[in-house]
């Protein structure tokens, strides 16, 4: 009986995914207009997301989890590109490795959704799905990932974590032989913040406990907005003994500017005492964050509303709080024009930053571009990759962005990009900088970047 009930489970997953492909080719042949296609097209993973959620409901009601059904061991992926060129970066190519077996995403124009880290001198990739699932790789196989078990189920309870794509995992950060995972925590019904798992790594089992949580919570049911999906943050960064913490505000905008919160900022935690300090103010959702230990600066991108996603950088961190703004000054504008005077009086988004006593974004894409990771592409903390997420090709959506700083790294002198045709969720690059991962939710793939050397 058990048998036959995973067999039906497991042939409606199937069918499921075989009609978002279809759906997709027939309006590849009969569409209109390519926004015609984004727009069916979007339509079709909302009904699919919808259909799995559904059914992972009746899993976890029974102390199961669907993911166990498609693949209980591992998470396998494919090569389906191999060594392409990267137009615009000579020195740059791209392999790429697709997996069916993640379901569940962070976007409904993603396939599947997961975050990465390097492990072991390099040598092996540990990988986070959006709802929680671990597993891990060495990096000269990646067409097979190891499945490692947890009690992430135990310590995270509330249901939408493992159904909706407003919530889930934010980020993973490998140090040394411990992971941190950081995600959208419910503090209490209808109250959510932000939360960081630490466990020793195992390759058998994840043995988590909590290791850090934000102060308070946003309530869904605020006087303001509640919007999870675009407002949480999650992103961290080793920092001698600390870590370096990004937190989005929910779209509960004055939080961001109110220094007795730590929602909207960007935090370092110390890891032995979880001694928080606030080392920046004014930010609306950080999604991307480094550190430069040799130059000691911050560097970290943030979504705008609509247009003004932002490159930021905060010298000398430790001197003073910096204050970048948000939701007082922004080079976006609001997605309503509906707003009660109260609302736009704290959040009037002026176009200037210095006028206003803020600290000026080295740069800001409008319209937006979706923005997410960067990570360093030299030893000298000069030269970057940033990810861009989206959906809008002509609006340097879907694409890899290269910016180089000046000598002094206070301004941009040069930005490039390379559409890829993906939304790049995260990006990892080695110690040495000749490899470069990401992960494209968009198809639910690997891509890995070598430089080629002269």
């Amino acid at each position: 009986m058990k048998k036959t009930k995973n067999y039906i489970i497991y042939i409606i997953i199937l069918i499921l995914s075989g009609t978002l492909v279809a759906g997709y080719v027939i309006n590849k042949k009969n569409s209109a207009s390519k926004k015609n296609e984004i727009f069916n097209l979007r339509k079709q993973f909302k009904v699919k997301n919808t259909q799995l959620s559904n059914i992972q409901k009746y899993f976890l009601k029974i102390d199961e989890n669907i993911n166990n059904f498609t693949n209980p061991d591992n998470i396998n992926f494919s090569k389906t590109e191999s060594d392409k060129k990267l137009q615009g970066f000579e020195n740059l190519q791209i392999s790429k490795y697709t997996t069916q077996d993640i379901l569940f995403s962070a976007n409904i124009m993603a396939l599947g959704s997961a975050y990465i880290d390097f492990y072991n001198n390099d040598n092996e990739l540990i990988l986070g799905t959006y709802d929680g699932i671990f597993a891990i790789s060495n990096l000269n196989n990646l067409n097979k990932f190891t499945k490692i078990k947890s009690n992430i189920s135990d310590l995270i309870k509330y249901e939408e974590f493992y159904i909706s794509d407003q919530y889930g995992i934010k980020d993973i950060l490998v140090d040394d032989n411990t992971l941190y995972v950081s995600f959208i925590g419910e503090k209490e019904k209808n109250c959510y913040d932000l939360k960081i798992l630490k466990s020793e790594i195992n390759k058998k089992n994840l043995d988590f406990e909590i290791f850090y949580k934000t102060s308070g919570c946003v309530n869904k049911n605020n006087r303001h907005e509640f919007y999870a999906h675009q407002g949480a943050g999650g992103r961290m960064f080793k920092k001698n003994d600390s870590i370096l913490f990004t937190t989005g505000e929910f779209r509960n905008r004055p939080l961001a500017q109110d220094k007795e919160s730590f929602y909207g900022k960007i935090l370092e935690i110390n890891i032995y005492t979880k001694k928080t300090k606030i080392l920046s103010l004014g930010h609306r959702n950080p999604q991307g964050l480094y550190y430069s230990k040799k130059y000691n600066f911050i560097i970290s991108t943030e979504h705008g509303p609509k247009g003004g996603d932002e490159v930021n950088i905060n010298h000398s961190p430790l001197e003073n709080i910096k204050n970048f703004g948000w939701p007082i000054s922004s080079y976006g504008d609001h997605y309503r024009k509906n707003y009660t005077k109260e609302k736009l009086s704290q959040a009037p988004l002026n176009k200037s930053h210095k006028k206003y006593g803020f600290v000026e974004p080295i740069k800001y894409f409008v319209p937006s571009i979706g923005i997410s990771q960067i990570v360093p592409l030299t030893n000298e903390d000069d030269e970057f990759l940033i990810g861009a997420m989206g959906s809008e090709v002509s609006e340097n959506d879907l694409s890899l962005h290269y910016i180089k700083l000046d000598n002094k790294r206070k301004k941009v002198v040069k930005h490039k990009f390379v559409l890829l045709n993906e939304r790049i969720r995260d990006i990892i690059v080695s110690k040495d900088k000749q490899k470069i991962i990401l992960f494209l939710e968009t198809s639910s793939s690997l891509g890995v970047i070598k430089k080629i050397n002269d």
